[in-house]
């Protein structure tokens, strides 16, 4: 047979098979210039963070999805999502985890027209796929990623859970739920020399009407009593989207085992300064109780094309076994400006600043870029 007529054979099967896929996607990503803590750009002498400009990427991502009909109103559905960097960092540093095939939602499941709709593989907690209402700008994301210019801290806990199951209920004139569990496949032993059993719970509620919405997520992870480890998370917020106005608010507490990833690999000099004021070894603050609490407040308007935001969010004092550090909070600012150049495509600009309290330097952030969506 003509191996022209073969090729074409063969490319054609992929189209016939996949007829019922959607591709879908957003890239975007900018030049920024980055002064903080996490940043790859270091420290000077004393200890402070060096000023520098990068490009980065802004969370780009692909994924591939579909249904397929079972009939009597059911419908099986699928996902697979992936992680994209357009600055070319792929595997480098921090962002390694994130790196890779189906990194981000990526599930099989069932949709019923009534009752909702049951998925299992990686899926999202409640806060990261149906909240950040506070939190609405695009940066190089994550608390442990270089910038500052959106809400990275605040939205530290949402992500998403391996080998999870998650119910998502249907819309009852405004009122929905969702149910998350994620299991511990591993169950390894520990350092003191017991089983670990490090599943998480995760439910979210929501009301939604006129433009007005009310949120609300808690999240417990089991061995809580471990070092280093997040024990529960409360998060609520609420707004107004509608008429060109947006306007929202978050408040959150985390309690936990010793400061974690929130000080320690993003801030030293914070944990060294608990240290202090808790007059304690690093050893004995890492086997506290720690209790973090925190409130963000967005609001934006939309004249045409153009939606300018304001964000202002407060790290209140954490404390350890009930009592407070002081000086061990921040307050953080932020302006950005959408333009919308057409439907998919958009320019965005952002500039942040967190501003520690005991003296610790002040981080900034600015942002330029692009974001395309498809």
């Amino acid at each position: 047979m003509n191996k022209k007529l073969i090729a074409l054979a063969l490319a054609a099967l992929p189209a016939a098979a996949m007829a019922d896929v959607t591709i879908y996607g957003t890239i975007k990503g900018g030049i920024e210039s980055n002064k903080t803590y996490s940043s790859s750009l270091g420290f000077d002498s004393n200890g402070n963070p060096r000023s520098g400009v990068q490009v980065n990427d802004w969370i780009s991502s692909i994924g591939f999805k579909g249904t397929e009909d079972l009939g009597s109103g059911l419908k099986a559905i699928w996902q697979v999502e992936s992680r994209l960097h357009i600055d070319g960092t792929n595997g480098a540093g921090n962002k390694a985890s994130s790196d890779g095939f189906a990194t981000r939602d990526s599930f099989l499941g069932l949709a019923g027209d009534g009752w909702g709709k049951f998925r299992f593989g990686r899926l999202s907690n409640y806060a990261n796929s149906d909240m950040e209402q506070v939190d609405p700008g695009s940066y190089f994301g994550g608390y442990s990623d270089e910038s500052v210019a959106g809400l990275g801290m605040f939205t530290r806990l949402d992500g998403r859970v391996n080998n999870a199951l998650r119910y998502d209920s249907p819309n009852w004139a405004g009122f929905s739920f969702a149910l998350l569990y994620g299991t511990d496949e591993s169950r390894v032993t520990g350092s003191n020399g017991s089983r670990t059993n490090n599943q998480t719970w995760n439910l979210g509620l929501s009301y939604e009407n006129s433009g007005f919405f009310g949120k609300y997520n808690y999240e417990n992870w089991g061995d809580a009593d471990q070092l280093g480890t997040t024990k529960s998370w409360h998060r609520l917020e609420g707004g107004y989207n509608a008429n060109n106005l947006y306007v929202a608010l978050g408040y959150q507490q985390i309690e936990g085992y010793g400061f974690g990833s929130y000080y320690n690999s993003v801030l030293g000099a914070v944990t060294n300064l608990a240290v202090l004021n808790a007059g304690a070894t690093q050893a004995q603050i890492n086997a506290s109780k720690l209790k973090t609490k925190e409130a963000a407040f967005t609001v934006g308007y939309s004249f045409g094309p153009l939606t300018p935001y304001f964000t202002y969010a407060k790290g209140y004092n954490a404390s350890l076994n009930g009592t407070d550090i002081s000086n061990s909070g921040y307050d953080q600012y932020l302006l950005s400006l959408n333009y919308a150049m057409s439907k998919r495509t958009s320019v965005y600009t952002s500039a942040g600043t967190v501003k520690w309290k005991g003296g610790i330097s002040s981080e900034n952030s600015f942002g330029l870029g692009l974001i395309h969506s498809f």
